[in-house]
Protein backbone atom coordinates (compact mmCIF):
# COMPACT_ATOMS: atom_id res chain seq x y z
CA UNK A 1 0.00 0.00 0.00
CA UNK A 2 2.28 2.86 -1.23
CA UNK A 3 2.07 6.15 0.82
CA UNK A 4 0.48 4.60 3.87
CA UNK A 5 1.82 4.72 7.11
CA UNK A 6 1.04 1.15 9.84
CA UNK A 7 -0.03 3.16 12.92
CA UNK A 8 -0.32 1.43 16.17
CA UNK A 9 -1.81 2.59 19.15
CA UNK A 10 -1.63 0.83 22.84
CA UNK A 11 -4.23 2.53 24.73
CA UNK A 12 -5.42 1.88 28.28
CA UNK A 13 -7.41 -1.63 27.54
CA UNK A 14 -7.30 -1.62 23.23
CA UNK A 15 -4.46 -2.13 20.74
CA UNK A 16 -5.81 0.18 17.49
CA UNK A 17 -3.38 -0.69 14.43
CA UNK A 18 -4.70 0.95 11.47
CA UNK A 19 -3.56 1.71 8.02
CA UNK A 20 -3.71 5.60 7.23
CA UNK A 21 -3.08 7.33 4.07
CA UNK A 22 -3.47 10.88 2.21
CA UNK A 23 -6.02 10.72 -0.47
CA UNK A 24 -6.44 14.33 -1.87
CA UNK A 25 -7.06 16.71 1.12
CA UNK A 26 -7.96 13.90 3.06
CA UNK A 27 -6.46 11.75 5.55
CA UNK A 28 -8.56 7.99 5.59
CA UNK A 29 -8.28 5.66 7.97
CA UNK A 30 -8.41 1.57 7.75
CA UNK A 31 -8.24 -0.03 11.07
CA UNK A 32 -6.73 -3.18 10.89
CA UNK A 33 -7.25 -4.57 14.14
CA UNK A 34 -8.72 -3.67 17.65
CA UNK A 35 -8.13 -5.98 19.95
CA UNK A 36 -8.24 -5.74 23.73
CA UNK A 37 -4.91 -4.51 25.62
CA UNK A 38 -3.77 -8.36 27.05
CA UNK A 39 -1.15 -10.60 27.60
CA UNK A 40 -2.49 -11.94 24.28
CA UNK A 41 -1.64 -8.58 22.15
CA UNK A 42 1.47 -9.10 21.14
CA UNK A 43 0.60 -12.42 19.45
CA UNK A 44 -2.79 -10.95 17.89
CA UNK A 45 -0.70 -8.64 16.48
CA UNK A 46 1.99 -11.04 15.10
CA UNK A 47 -0.92 -12.95 14.17
CA UNK A 48 -2.12 -10.48 12.03
CA UNK A 49 0.78 -9.69 10.82
CA UNK A 50 1.88 -13.06 9.58
CA UNK A 51 -1.15 -13.50 7.43
CA UNK A 52 -0.96 -9.97 6.10
CA UNK A 53 2.57 -9.32 5.25
CA UNK A 54 3.04 -5.56 4.28
CA UNK A 55 4.83 -3.84 1.27
CA UNK A 56 8.61 -3.53 1.55
CA UNK A 57 9.32 0.35 2.36
CA UNK A 58 6.16 1.21 4.20
CA UNK A 59 6.70 3.15 6.88
CA UNK A 60 5.20 2.33 11.07
CA UNK A 61 4.43 4.32 14.32
CA UNK A 62 3.87 3.44 17.26
CA UNK A 63 2.15 5.41 20.54
CA UNK A 64 1.92 3.82 23.72
CA UNK A 65 0.40 4.83 27.35
CA UNK A 66 1.39 0.98 27.96
CA UNK A 67 3.72 -0.25 30.05
CA UNK A 68 7.36 0.10 28.45
CA UNK A 69 8.33 -3.36 28.13
CA UNK A 70 4.87 -3.82 26.19
CA UNK A 71 5.84 -0.82 23.78
CA UNK A 72 9.54 -2.44 23.82
CA UNK A 73 7.55 -5.67 22.30
CA UNK A 74 5.47 -3.98 20.32
CA UNK A 75 8.60 -2.69 18.94
CA UNK A 76 10.79 -5.37 18.49
CA UNK A 77 7.77 -6.72 16.75
CA UNK A 78 7.86 -4.58 14.04
CA UNK A 79 11.49 -4.63 13.51
CA UNK A 80 11.48 -8.47 13.10
CA UNK A 81 8.55 -8.95 11.15
CA UNK A 82 7.85 -6.23 8.73
CA UNK A 83 11.65 -4.58 8.26
CA UNK A 84 10.29 -0.64 8.06
CA UNK A 85 11.30 2.45 9.13
CA UNK A 86 9.68 2.83 13.06
CA UNK A 87 9.06 5.87 14.24
CA UNK A 88 8.36 5.73 17.87
CA UNK A 89 6.03 8.53 19.58
CA UNK A 90 6.96 11.47 17.12
CA UNK A 91 6.72 14.76 18.44
CA UNK A 92 2.78 15.94 18.07
CA UNK A 93 4.33 19.43 16.56
CA UNK A 94 2.63 21.25 19.04
CA UNK A 95 3.72 23.93 21.56
CA UNK A 96 2.78 22.89 25.37
CA UNK A 97 2.29 24.88 27.62
CA UNK A 98 2.42 22.75 30.25
CA UNK A 99 4.33 23.61 33.98
CA UNK A 100 5.65 19.61 33.58
CA UNK A 101 5.35 18.09 29.84
CA UNK A 102 6.83 14.64 31.22
CA UNK A 103 3.71 13.12 32.60
CA UNK A 104 1.58 13.89 29.89
CA UNK A 105 0.05 11.13 27.29
CA UNK A 106 1.84 10.78 23.79
CA UNK A 107 -2.47 10.18 23.22
CA UNK A 108 -3.34 13.21 24.59
CA UNK A 109 -0.79 14.95 22.35
CA UNK A 110 -2.04 13.42 18.76
CA UNK A 111 -5.61 13.35 20.12
CA UNK A 112 -4.77 17.18 20.45
CA UNK A 113 -3.01 17.59 17.17
CA UNK A 114 -5.85 15.65 14.76
CA UNK A 115 -8.20 17.30 16.56
CA UNK A 116 -6.93 20.82 15.30
CA UNK A 117 -5.98 19.42 11.62
CA UNK A 118 -10.26 18.29 11.56
CA UNK A 119 -11.53 21.51 13.14
CA UNK A 120 -8.71 25.00 11.97
CA UNK A 121 -9.49 26.61 14.56
CA UNK A 122 -8.79 26.01 18.98
CA UNK A 123 -10.49 23.06 19.78
CA UNK A 124 -11.77 21.26 23.38
CA UNK A 125 -10.86 17.81 22.33
CA UNK A 126 -13.01 14.62 24.59
CA UNK A 127 -11.19 11.22 24.30
CA UNK A 128 -13.98 9.10 26.66
CA UNK A 129 -12.18 5.95 27.34
CA UNK A 130 -10.99 3.79 30.20
CA UNK A 131 -10.70 7.68 31.72
CA UNK A 132 -11.99 10.56 30.36
CA UNK A 133 -10.11 13.47 29.12
CA UNK A 134 -11.22 16.98 28.63
CA UNK A 135 -8.28 19.07 26.87
CA UNK A 136 -7.53 22.48 25.28
CA UNK A 137 -5.67 23.42 21.87
CA UNK A 138 -5.10 26.58 20.46
CA UNK A 139 -4.80 27.41 16.69
CA UNK A 140 -1.73 28.86 15.80
CA UNK A 141 -1.86 29.29 12.21
CA UNK A 142 2.18 28.43 11.50
CA UNK A 143 3.08 30.01 8.44
CA UNK A 144 4.99 27.36 6.78
CA UNK A 145 4.79 23.08 7.76
CA UNK A 146 8.39 23.63 10.53
CA UNK A 147 6.35 25.93 12.52
CA UNK A 148 4.41 24.25 15.66
CA UNK A 149 0.93 24.45 14.38
CA UNK A 150 -0.97 24.59 18.18
CA UNK A 151 -0.76 24.75 21.51
CA UNK A 152 -1.59 22.30 23.63
CA UNK A 153 -2.78 24.21 27.02
CA UNK A 154 -3.86 21.13 29.00
CA UNK A 155 -6.98 19.82 30.49
CA UNK A 156 -8.67 17.74 33.02
CA UNK A 157 -8.51 13.76 33.44
CA UNK A 158 -11.32 11.73 35.13
CA UNK A 159 -12.66 7.92 35.30
CA UNK A 160 -14.66 6.41 32.30
CA UNK A 161 -17.83 4.70 32.85
CA UNK A 162 -16.21 1.24 33.55
CA UNK A 163 -13.82 2.85 36.34
CA UNK A 164 -16.88 4.98 38.11
CA UNK A 165 -18.95 1.28 37.72
CA UNK A 166 -16.02 -0.50 38.93
CA UNK A 167 -15.12 1.74 42.15
CA UNK A 168 -18.36 1.61 43.39
CA UNK A 169 -18.58 -2.03 43.48
CA UNK A 170 -15.17 -2.20 44.65
CA UNK A 171 -15.38 0.48 47.59
CA UNK A 172 -19.02 -0.35 48.85
CA UNK A 173 -19.33 -3.64 50.29
CA UNK A 174 -22.94 -3.82 49.78
CA UNK A 175 -23.34 -2.23 46.05
CA UNK A 176 -23.52 -4.56 43.08
CA UNK A 177 -21.05 -4.28 40.26
CA UNK A 178 -23.58 -3.19 37.25
CA UNK A 179 -22.41 -2.48 33.63
CA UNK A 180 -22.51 1.06 32.60
CA UNK A 181 -25.08 1.86 30.11
CA UNK A 182 -26.01 5.05 28.43
CA UNK A 183 -29.12 6.69 27.63
CA UNK A 184 -30.67 5.65 30.75
CA UNK A 185 -32.68 7.73 33.34
CA UNK A 186 -31.49 9.81 36.42
CA UNK A 187 -34.27 8.50 38.56
CA UNK A 188 -33.55 5.35 39.65
CA UNK A 189 -36.13 3.15 40.88
CA UNK A 190 -34.15 0.21 42.28
CA UNK A 191 -30.65 0.03 43.51
CA UNK A 192 -28.94 -1.07 39.86
CA UNK A 193 -30.98 1.35 38.16
CA UNK A 194 -29.82 4.07 40.51
CA UNK A 195 -25.88 2.66 40.32
CA UNK A 196 -26.59 3.04 36.29
CA UNK A 197 -27.98 6.67 36.46
CA UNK A 198 -24.93 8.02 38.77
CA UNK A 199 -22.11 6.19 36.51
CA UNK A 200 -23.66 7.39 33.17
CA UNK A 201 -25.47 10.41 33.66
CA UNK A 202 -23.16 11.63 36.04
CA UNK A 203 -20.31 10.78 33.53
CA UNK A 204 -22.04 12.85 31.07
CA UNK A 205 -22.38 15.92 33.92
CA UNK A 206 -18.56 15.51 34.63
CA UNK A 207 -17.71 15.81 30.65
CA UNK A 208 -20.14 18.67 29.96
CA UNK A 209 -18.84 20.46 33.59
CA UNK A 210 -14.96 19.99 32.65
CA UNK A 211 -15.37 20.60 28.68
CA UNK A 212 -17.32 24.29 30.16
CA UNK A 213 -14.80 24.82 32.77
CA UNK A 214 -11.82 24.22 30.64
CA UNK A 215 -12.64 26.42 27.93
CA UNK A 216 -13.45 29.78 30.21
CA UNK A 217 -10.36 28.65 31.91
CA UNK A 218 -8.45 28.94 28.21
CA UNK A 219 -10.27 31.90 27.15
CA UNK A 220 -12.16 30.12 24.41
CA UNK A 221 -16.20 31.31 24.39
CA UNK A 222 -16.91 28.76 22.04
CA UNK A 223 -14.30 26.30 20.84
CA UNK A 224 -14.61 23.40 18.61
CA UNK A 225 -15.36 20.25 19.81
CA UNK A 226 -13.94 17.20 18.85
CA UNK A 227 -15.04 13.78 20.50
CA UNK A 228 -13.58 9.82 20.51
CA UNK A 229 -12.62 6.70 22.37
CA UNK A 230 -14.62 3.92 22.92
CA UNK A 231 -16.61 5.24 25.41
CA UNK A 232 -17.88 7.70 22.94
CA UNK A 233 -21.29 6.89 22.92
CA UNK A 234 -22.13 7.93 26.59
CA UNK A 235 -21.43 11.69 25.13
CA UNK A 236 -23.10 11.87 21.59
CA UNK A 237 -26.02 12.80 22.20
CA UNK A 238 -25.71 15.18 25.25
CA UNK A 239 -22.72 17.08 23.57
CA UNK A 240 -25.01 17.03 20.31
CA UNK A 241 -27.37 19.25 22.25
CA UNK A 242 -26.00 20.88 25.23
CA UNK A 243 -22.15 21.90 23.36
CA UNK A 244 -22.02 25.80 22.58
CA UNK A 245 -19.21 24.99 19.72
CA UNK A 246 -19.40 22.40 16.47
CA UNK A 247 -19.30 18.88 17.74
CA UNK A 248 -17.43 16.88 15.54
CA UNK A 249 -16.91 12.80 16.20
CA UNK A 250 -13.96 10.92 15.47
CA UNK A 251 -13.50 7.26 16.49
CA UNK A 252 -9.83 7.54 15.09
CA UNK A 253 -8.23 10.88 15.92
CA UNK A 254 -5.53 9.12 18.25
CA UNK A 255 -4.17 7.43 15.10
CA UNK A 256 -4.80 9.63 12.39
CA UNK A 257 -3.06 11.92 14.58
CA UNK A 258 -0.17 9.82 15.19
CA UNK A 259 0.56 9.57 11.52
CA UNK A 260 0.40 13.19 10.68
CA UNK A 261 3.16 13.29 13.50
CA UNK A 262 5.10 10.32 12.33
CA UNK A 263 4.75 11.85 8.40
CA UNK A 264 6.20 15.33 9.47
CA UNK A 265 8.88 13.96 11.99
CA UNK A 266 10.35 11.53 9.11
CA UNK A 267 10.26 14.12 6.33
CA UNK A 268 8.02 13.01 3.93
CA UNK A 269 4.59 13.80 3.28
CA UNK A 270 2.30 11.47 1.19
Amino acid sequence: MQHALLAIDLGNTTCHMAWVQKRAAEWSVETLLRTPRAEGTIQALRGWLASNPVESGTRAAVASVAHPAETDAVVALLNETCGQALCVEPPAGLVLRLEDASGVGCDRLYAARAALELTGQSTVVVDAGTALTVDVVRALGGSDDASPCGEFLGGAIAPGPRLLAQALAQEAARLPRVEARPGVVALGRDTQCALQAGVAVGFEGAALRLIERVSVEAGLPSPALVLTGGAAHFLSEVLGREAQGALHEDPDLVVRGLALSAWEHLGRQP
